[in-house]
């Protein structure tokens, strides 16, 4: 069992594995049960400071004795020039600023009498959870039920601790005390809100950054939820970082079962072997490598804020590291008072990159022929796969045949998606021979608003041959087509039609 305690209060959204079996206070406390993927995690949402802090996680260790491990989650004020708002921090090294009890011998500035300088965790869940490679970076945390509001309190604190201190909070020293007199793991996972050191305390893109910030933290809920329920035997350590984004959206999309997409006794994925990952069965006798390439990634801009959020002044002094700009939204145009058919209806083709079926299937192509042979336990890999991640902005839409609205549904698009892939690239990729055993095709297909449609198409588990994907299908296309919009080969009856919305005006 799992425990998160953070100041914010946050819910899980029930869907197929995933469900809020409980949900009560206690005290000051809210308490929910969520079930995520066979995995149980109890979520404690506190009050401010140290006392609620020792009270919750107290609590949580005597009402759930199976409680393994206890995750601290939350914004905090940054002390340390090199993070700024959105920056995630992992500590596993805590102290308390405001404790000065010197005149004790031997006792140093942030030290409790009969405790050690500070509280230190370096377990194997804390080398699981730096695996994951979430984006974070190493930092020292310093507790106090105060704030620093300038650079001159900083100053004052560094000088009597001995040492500089990376975030300040009012809850982590508190919970990392109590859960190391319990031999409980204790990790903290900090979202910069802003840093202490500036004026932030009447800071005008207050509510700007708290919203970046707590969308940051649902960001990395998320995830962490996702790869600490997994069964797997998880190791990152050497992955790139546009290799963890692939690999998380897997998890995001279909868990533990995109590995078996590849191999089905699976009980480690570790990197650093030669490929992306080996996947290795219980015994270690039969392990297969998966090579894990990305093509036709936008290059994305690092820019500030929306104008659109911000006011003019704001937006030009805004600072300009931002988390995830949702690029797809400043692309995706759709509007019921216009004319929606295939040449305007999702893109704007004038100021971005529209990609066609034959490029992708280049990419794919060019990916597909590495002749590279891996070992593990000093023994030939036999079986490699590959999975190309597409991240350009494919030229597909999905319309009814008859009234020629949009097909949003993940499931039936994907499908659709899905064989339109297949018909091109097999005729495209009849003559490219490959030695993987399997091609898996990532595809993320733009829908209305920030959705994405996902899609996978795969190849026939054969090496040594021309590449061929698994079926196609004619009925598929009887009620819908999935339209290219780069293309003008299709049936005009169906994709040259258009539609336009009058609203009559009410008579008064």
């Amino acid at each position: 069992m799992i425990g998160i305690i953070s100041t914010a209060y946050f819910t899980v959204k029930d869907r197929p594995g995933i469900r809020t079996v409980r949900k009560y206070w206690w005290r000051n406390m809210v308490i929910q049960h969520v079930k995520y993927r066979g995995k149980f995690f109890v979520i404690a949402t506190i009050g401010y400071g140290k006392a609620n802090a020792a009270m919750a996680i107290t609590y949580l260790m005597e009402e759930y004795p199976g409680l393994e491990t206890v995750l601290n989650v939350d914004l905090a004020l940054s002390t340390n020039d090199k993070f700024d708002t959105t920056d995630t921090v992992m500590s596993t090294k805590f102290i308390y600023r405001d404790a000065d009890l010197t005149v004790f011998k031997d006792i140093k500035y942030g030290q409790i009498v009969h405790e050690p300088e500070a509280f230190t965790f370096n377990t194997e869940f804390v080398n699981q959870v730096k695996n994951f490679k979430l984006g974070v970076s190493d930092g020292i945390v310093g507790t106090a039920d105060m704030l620093i509001y300038n650079s001159k309190q900083f100053k004052e604190m560094v000088d009597k601790y001995g040492q500089t201190i990376d975030v300040i909070d009012t809850e982590a020293g508190a919970l990392a005390q109590v859960a190391k007199k319990s031999s409980v793991n204790f990790v903290a996972m900090k979202i910069m809100y802003n840093n202490a050191l500036s004026p932030w305390d009447n800071d005008p893109l207050h509510k700007f950054k708290i919203y970046e910030t707590a969308n940051t933290l649902k960001y990395l809920l998320a995830r962490l939820f996702n790869l600490l329920s997994s069964r797997y035997v998880l190791d990152f350590t050497k992955n790139t970082n546009d290799e963890l984004e692939i690999i998380n959206e897997l998890f995001e999309l279909e868990h533990d079962a995109w590995v078996k997409r590849f191999k089905k006794d699976v009980v480690s994925l570790i990197s650093g072997m030669g490929p992306s990952l080996m996947l290795v069965d219980k015994k270690g006798i039969k392990p297969e490598a998966v090579d894990i390439v990305e093509v036709m990634k936008a290059k994305i801009e690092d820019e500030g804020p929306s104008k659109v959020i911000l006011g003019e002044d704001e937006w030009k002094n805004a600072p300009k590291k931002w988390l995830r700009k949702l690029m797809f939204l400043q692309n995706i145009h759709v509007n019921d008072d216009e004319l929606l058919w295939n040449k305007s209806a999702k893109y704007d083709i004038k100021t971005g990159k529209i990609n066609s079926i034959e490029d992708v299937a280049k990419a794919i192509a060019d990916r597909s022929q590495d002749k590279s042979s891996y070992t593990y336990d000093g023994t030939t890999v036999n079986n490699k796969h590959l999975l190309v991640a597409c991240d350009a902005a494919i030229s597909f839409y999905i319309t009814h045949n008859e009234t020629h609205e949009f097909v949003e549904s993940r499931k039936q698009g994907s499908k659709l998606v899905a064989n339109e892939f297949t018909k091109y690239l097999n005729e495209l990729l009849a003559e490219v021979e490959s030695p993987f055993e399997k091609i898996v095709v990532y595809v993320k297909v733009p829908a209305m608003g920030a959705v994405k449609i996902p899609v996978f198409v795969e190849t026939k588990s054969k090496a040594n041959q021309a590449i061929v994907f698994n079926g196609y299908s004619a009925k598929a296309q009887k009620d819908f087509t999935v339209v290219d919009i780069t293309r003008n080969d299709y049936d005009p009856l169906k994709v040259g039609s258009f539609k336009v919305t009058i609203r009559l005006k009410a008579e008064n």
